[in-house]
């Protein structure tokens, strides 16, 4: 996501040993129609627990870093005034590490800025598109809106020259620059020695703890959707000059700068790629769940954002980011059972860099870019050109982790709807579950996998699920003369027609 416009499995260690139990409801939906009676399950060879879609991909091994609170303060501009093309110069007695550019009120048609080199000159300018806020619906009706681009790491320069324009007249005066401080978090250098040895295998992630989040920001609290239908892949169109070290404290400052400068309550994409293949959990809430995010506005609600570290307009994505957004893209849609190349219509609810109005709908890629729904360049035309390959490698990863799970529900898609969490570990680490739009499929070794819906799935996951006395499924429903039944390892349940009760287990 540029302010160029605004912009199985389960990677959470705390949460991905748990299925996810439904609150029993007083009223209890009545049973599915039949599945075939009793039957044989589907094939119970052992999964491969470790393939790159569907294995935990667990935290690094780092403790939580205490809390650490970005400084954010303007940068005032020097005097003189702004020269004949409109630009002006911001400067600071100390290094600037990010800035972004910030309005009030009506958005700036174009933005630019550049930075003075190591020796102090000035380099290129980088084209920044203006835009609104990705985050939908955050200003109260009459208060101006606060706009603003992504923060830019400028690292230790001390000097930025910024230029914007509306209807082809300078309005530089109109906007300002603000410089955000990352601080410094006690894990930043066990941080980067990760993205240093980076190596073949699946990435680990690096927690909100662990990258030192100051939660007293997160305004917003998680917000869930039924379901991720697709996967958004970003840039956050910053300078690509960073070291491994510095990550987190950019990713602080990114956060910072959403959360307070933009107002929107919390960083804006749900995970983040540095360039060395280091992966970030963003957005709070968890990321095997379909937490709405702020990335790319209108679209919000169906979609998982993914940012790639740095500007790749101009060159494309290291080998170690494409591999890391590979693994966790196809974690992501794996786990949902969803396929990078699969059409998806999704509908816009308007705002942000959206270019479908509110209410319209468009068809993309199951895994697609910022720019194919929005009014944005993001995410650089390097990588956009680097989208085919990218689904390419997600596709072999999700080929390779066909589970039995997936089958079952394939088997059942219409009556269990889509996944609402991505495939994980049950909670006696014995099988693996998915939860769906109206149910659950679990399997063990011992028991194959079966869907386990209505008012049964309520009262066995009342009673603890699989950690029950009734333990795991053994049959999908079937008709019995009062009703409807299902069996389980150590027992049955019945639902009763007469009376709609699922009594006692027998």
């Amino acid at each position: 996501m540029r302010r160029s416009a605004r912009a199985g499995v389960a990677l959470t260690a705390t949460v991905v040993a748990t299925v996810l139990l439904l609150p029993a409801g007083s009223a209890l939906a009545a049973p599915r129609e039949p599945l075939p009676p009793g039957g044989t399950p589907i094939p119970t060879a052992p999964p491969v627990q470790l393939d790159p879609a569907h294995a935990v991909m667990p935290p690094a091994a780092l403790p939580a870093s205490a809390p650490v609170v970005p400084g954010i303060e303007p940068v005032a501009y020097a005097p003189g005034g702004r020269d004949s093309f409109g630009a002006r110069q911001a400067r600071s007695a100390t290094p600037l590490r990010l800035v972004g550019v910030t309005w009030t009120g009506p958005a700036p048609d174009t933005v630019s800025l550049r930075s003075t080199d190591a020796a102090g000159h000035w380099g290129t300018w980088t084209d920044l598109d203006a835009a609104g806020s990705e985050r939908e619906a955050t200003d109260p009706a009459g208060v101006p809106e606060r706009g603003g681009t992504d923060p830019i790491w400028v690292g230790d320069r001390t000097g930025v020259e910024v230029r914007a324009t509306r209807a082809g007249q300078p309005v530089t005066d109109q906007v300002q620059v603000v410089r955000i401080d990352p601080g410094t978090g006690s894990n930043d250098q066990a941080i980067g020695a990760l993205g240093a040895a980076r190596g073949p295998a699946a990435p680990h992630y690096v927690t909100r703890a662990q990258w030192g989040a100051d939660e007293s920001m997160m305004t917003w609290p998680p917000e869930t959707t039924p379901a991720v239908r697709a996967v958004t892949i970003h840039h956050t169109s910053e300078s690509n000059d960073y070291s491994p070290d510095q990550s987190a404290g950019i990713v602080r400052g990114i956060y910072a700068y959403h959360a307070r400068t933009q107002g929107w309550g919390d960083i804006g994409y749900n995970a983040l790629v540095d360039k060395y293949g280091t992966i970030f959990e963003g957005r709070a809430g968890g990321l095997d769940r379909n937490v709405v995010a702020a990335h790319a506005g209108g679209f919000n609600r169906e979609t998982f954002g993914i940012a790639m570290m740095g500007n790749y307009t101009m060159i494309p994505p290291d080998a170690a980011t494409m591999n890391s957004v590979a693994a966790l893209a196809a974690w992501k849609l794996g786990g949902l059972y969803q396929d990078p190349r699969q059409q998806v219509e999704l509908t816009s609810s308007g705002g942000g860099t959206s270019r479908i109005p509110k209410g319209q709908t468009t068809t993309v890629p199951a895994l697609f870019a910022h720019r194919d729904v929005g009014r944005t360049t993001c995410p650089g035309d390097a990588a956009y050109a680097m989208m085919e390959p990218l689904r390419a490698m997600v596709q072999g990863l999700i080929a390779q982790s066909a589970t039995d799970v997936r089958a079952a529900w394939a088997a059942d898609r219409a009556v269990l709807g889509e996944a609402t969490r991505v495939e994980g570990p049950t909670a006696d680490g014995t099988g693996r579950s998915t939860d769906f739009e109206h149910g659950t499929v679990i399997w063990s070794p011992r028991t194959g996998a079966w869907p386990v819906t209505g008012a049964i799935a309520e009262q066995w996951r009342g009673a603890g699920a699989e950690r029950s006395p009734l333990g795991y499924p053994t049959s999908g429903e079937y008709d019995v003369p009062a009703g409807r039944q299902q069996n389980f390892e150590h027992g049955a349940l019945t639902w009763t027609r007469a009376t709609n009760v699922v009594g006692p287990p027998a």
